[in-house]
């Protein structure tokens, strides 16, 4: 079952050209950023743009997390993580 979350995160993916076949294959847990990821360093300045939007996070929150394959964007789960750890602490603060 897909979350909100989740799928504001596919759709974010959907936003920078991923096709059908890449974005199951981030679904299915695969690599997003790294190598053997499924986007390029273009792709994924243009994914943290689109996902800033969609989630209201700041770009610069993405980034001080970035981390080349071990990070917040190794897989779409990584940034589920992250992005409901924002959410508890917004409602914490």
């Amino acid at each position: 079952m897909m979350t909100d979350l989740q799928g504001t995160v596919l759709d974010s993916l959907r936003d920078v050209g991923l096709g059908p076949q890449r974005i199951d294959r981030a679904a299915g847990g695969e690599t997003l950023f790294g190598t053997g990821g499924l986007l390029n360093s273009i792709e994924l300045v243009q994914f943290v743009a689109a996902l800033s939007e969609r989630t209201g996070v700041d770009a610069f929150d993405f980034m001080e997390n970035f981390q080349g394959g071990t990070g917040v964007f190794s897989t779409v789960e990584t940034i589920l993580d992250f992005l409901e750890g924002r959410r508890v602490q917004a409602m914490a603060s």
